[in-house]
């Protein structure tokens, strides 16, 4: 497929290129991402407790 020119993309990709604007929904997006890669979760996590200490 790729020697045809098809641009090979995994689940990830898509789901980032469906999401579109980063700006609407961020946490259904946010929260698939979270299940399947602990490292996002760690991430988001991080955010959150440093945005808490912010306020």
């Amino acid at each position: 497929m790729t020697q045809a020119g098809a641009q090979m993309m995994n689940w990830f990709s898509v789901a980032c290129e469906l999401q579109g604007d980063w700006r609407n929904d961020i946490e259904g997006l946010g929260n698939l991402l979270s299940q399947r890669i602990p490292n996002y979760r760690n991430l988001m996590i991080s955010y959150s407790v440093f945005t808490a200490r912010q306020a």
